[in-house]
């Protein structure tokens, strides 16, 4: 008999699936995703770090979401890379990983650090409760 699956594996899951998430809500379509999937897997006190350094709550960030619906070209996509755990206690969790965002011929990429913590209620196992983005160069 085999219990859940380990904190890193939910939380890494949970990186993917919610930037999948993104690339459907992002590219234009008559049908979205549904939201509520997004809304419940942030913790109320999330909090997110932009590349920029804008600080933003999770009303905020939802917010921005909600508006930015079908806002990016059909070919919009985003790819996560080098998910690694970088701390793990108790049943809090902080992965780092790359994210690069294609679309219409340009790419961008980030460094991004999140803090998961175990919430069983929640979609995939774990809740965000902080993201930092650092913009990171293009290779070349």
């Amino acid at each position: 008999m085999s219990g859940p699956p380990p904190l890193a594996e939910l939380a890494q899951r949970e990186v993917i699936a919610l930037h999948a998430f993104f690339t459907a809500w992002f590219r234009p379509g008559p049908t979205a995703p549904d939201f509520g999937e997004c809304e419940a897997a942030l913790a109320p006190d999330f909090r997110m770090v932009a590349p920029d350094g804008a600080v933003n709550d999770r009303s905020t960030v939802l917010h921005r979401l909600r508006r930015a619906r079908g806002s990016q070209p059909a070919d919009f996509a985003i790819a996560i890379s080098g998910v690694e755990v970088l701390w793990q206690h108790g049943d809090a969790i902080l992965l780092g990983y790359v994210e690069e965002q294609y679309r219409s011929g340009s790419l961008t990429r980030r460094r991004s650090t999140g803090l998961f913590t175990a919430a069983p209620a929640a979609p995939r196992g774990v809740v965000w409760r902080h993201l930092q983005e650092t913009w990171m160069p293009v290779a070349h």
